[in-house]
């Protein structure tokens, strides 16, 4: 596909916004406005969660979510979305609609969204596509960039990726002008798939390493924080276990859940078989200024993530990478995202998925070793700062979107470290 003249307009499509589970696609949209970006945001979704993000308020584009294409009173606007196009491209767009509807993921009502989309690109000036996640956004933003005839690059991520069937994710990959992944382990599978094709970058989302560490406190009754959406590929279901474990070796402790999700209910009543209601609290969603003093009074952080019967896996989860930059020593599973990140014995501790017992041996170690705590906790600060970085990680973003020729950044990075150092 054929970029346009660079423009300093681009359309971004998401699957939902804002998310709290996905801070970091706000992270990129500031750094686009940064670079003298404008963006023309649109969402599928609304928000299904009341969310307070402390920097939403600085994003300048307003969100335009795109119409249910599902819905039977689309036909007229749809209509109309065709005939512009028509009128618009001639030829182009009958062999943009021909390669739509002759693609095995069609469906009638992504088929809409994607026109609809289209249409507005189009009335836009046509300015490039930038999709982050390649399931559905990625199906609807690989249409409307064939029926308006733009470019578009593509952001993949965790479930996304290892969810999609490989051949529906090929021709997605193949036919974007760069792909970015946010772990080495997904990089290598799309380049796999890319075939030569598509460049594909290895770009971490990153995270704030300025700020306050874990504060300094009496260690009088350790303090375990896990934060995630309560969802099974995170093994809250393993750290509860653990918790019992840990309980029945001797050991005091308070064990903090930041998050909601459907595991809600059946982690309850986990809690209660386990007789663990002293010793656990669910918190539910909270903002980020209030997840950053949850860090900030914590003494460890666990999160057992694995990898699902579908495949359905976690990338690297930010909020490893958030508890590191805050000095907490990381209890984790040995999962390839997880472990481009978390060092065993270096920058936090691994056990193998689904194994309370050596997860709560782990925690043990670190509650009774303030040495061990202080080594893994600073060495993780440390992994920070060397690879994940937010400021140096987010230019790296905008350069791949500009070295593509998907849009033209009117101020420079500013950051020697170039693109290829971690393409």
């Amino acid at each position: 596909m054929n970029a346009n003249t660079r423009s300093t307009d681009l359309v971004v499509l998401v699957n939902g916004f804002p998310r709290l589970s996905e801070t970091f696609v706000l992270h990129e949209l500031l750094e686009l406005e940064r670079r003298g970006v404008r963006l023309h945001l649109f969402a599928i979704r609304r928000p299904a969660e009341i969310v307070q993000q402390d920097a939403l308020a600085e994003l300048r584009a307003p969100v335009e979510y795109l119409p249910d294409g599902a819905v039977p009173h689309q036909r007229t606007r749809l209509r109309l979305a065709h005939a512009a196009l028509l009128l618009q491209r001639r030829l182009g767009y009958v062999h943009g609609l021909a390669d739509v509807l002759a693609s095995p993921e069609y469906s009638r009502s992504l088929g809409v969204s994607a026109a609809l989309l289209a249409h507005r690109i189009v009335r836009l000036g046509s300015p490039p596509l930038y999709v982050h996640f390649a399931h559905k956004p990625a199906t609807i933003g690989r249409f409307a960039s064939l029926l308006a005839g733009v470019p578009y690059a593509l952001s993949a991520h965790a479930k996304d990726i290892w969810l999609t069937p490989e051949a529906e994710l090929a021709r997605k990959v193949r036919d974007a002008a760069v792909v970015l992944a946010c772990t080495d382990h997904g990089r290598a599978h799309l380049a796999r798939l890319a075939d030569g094709q598509t460049p594909v970058h290895l770009v971490y989302h990153g995270v704030e390493l300025k700020g306050r560490t874990r504060a300094a406190r009496p260690f009088e009754t350790p303090r375990l924080l896990a934060v995630g959406r309560l969802v099974e590929k995170k093994g809250h279901e393993t750290l509860l276990l653990a918790a019992g474990l840990l309980r029945d070796r001797g050991f005091d402790f308070t064990l903090r859940l930041v998050g909601e999700g459907p595991e809600w209910p059946r982690l309850q009543r986990l809690v209660h078989e386990l007789r663990l209601g002293e010793h656990v609290v669910f918190l539910g969603p909270l903002s980020e200024s209030e997840v950053r003093l949850e860090y900030e009074s914590a003494d460890i952080f666990a999160l057992p993530c694995r990898k699902l019967a579908n495949g359905d896996q976690d990338g690297l989860p930010n909020v490893i990478l958030e508890a590191m930059a805050h000095g907490l020593p990381v209890v984790s599973t040995r999962l390839d995202g997880i472990a481009e990140a978390v060092l065993d014995g270096e920058s936090g501790l691994l056990a193998e998925q689904d194994d309370p017992d050596v997860f709560a041996q782990h925690l043990g170690r670190l509650i009774e070793d303030a040495d061990l705590r202080d080594r893994v906790g600073e060495g993780g600060r440390r992994r920070v700062a060397q690879h994940f970085e937010r400021s140096a990680n987010l230019p790296r973003v905008v350069d791949a979107l500009v070295e593509a020729g998907i849009v033209a950044a009117a101020h420079a990075s500013g950051d020697p470290r170039s693109l290829r150092a971690v393409a």
